[in-house]
């Protein structure tokens, strides 16, 4: 199985359109919609599709509330691992302050 999977690895653009044209042609008078997801996929290829775009946001667009109140001491530890400075410490949290800076940082 690695082998095949490392075969196709090395497969060019070319032999990928030329083994969808190969499942378009196969499945074109049985299965309608698997030739037209083969056509799908080398339009994808060929950059015919604009490259697609998902935006996450919460309530009203504004940001997603996350609530760490419940959060473990480890799974702090791990976010702050993560998210290094920008995790901040205990008392950091000020809703008033959309930068999300403390007083501090803000030079306030």
């Amino acid at each position: 199985m690695k082998a095949r999977v490392a075969e196709k690895a090395e497969w060019t653009a070319a032999d990928r359109l030329s083994a969808l044209k190969m499942i378009f042609d196969s499945h074109a008078e049985k299965d309608a919609r698997v030739a037209i997801s083969a056509i799908a996929e080398a339009n994808k290829m060929q950059g015919s599709y604009a490259p697609t775009k998902r935006e996450l946001s919460g309530p009203g667009g504004g940001a997603i509330p996350i609530d760490l109140t419940n959060a473990t001491d480890d799974e702090l530890a791990a976010l702050k691992a993560i998210f290094g400075p920008l995790a901040g410490g205990a008392g950091d949290d000020d809703a008033s302050d959309p930068s999300g800076g403390s007083e501090e940082s803000s030079g306030a």
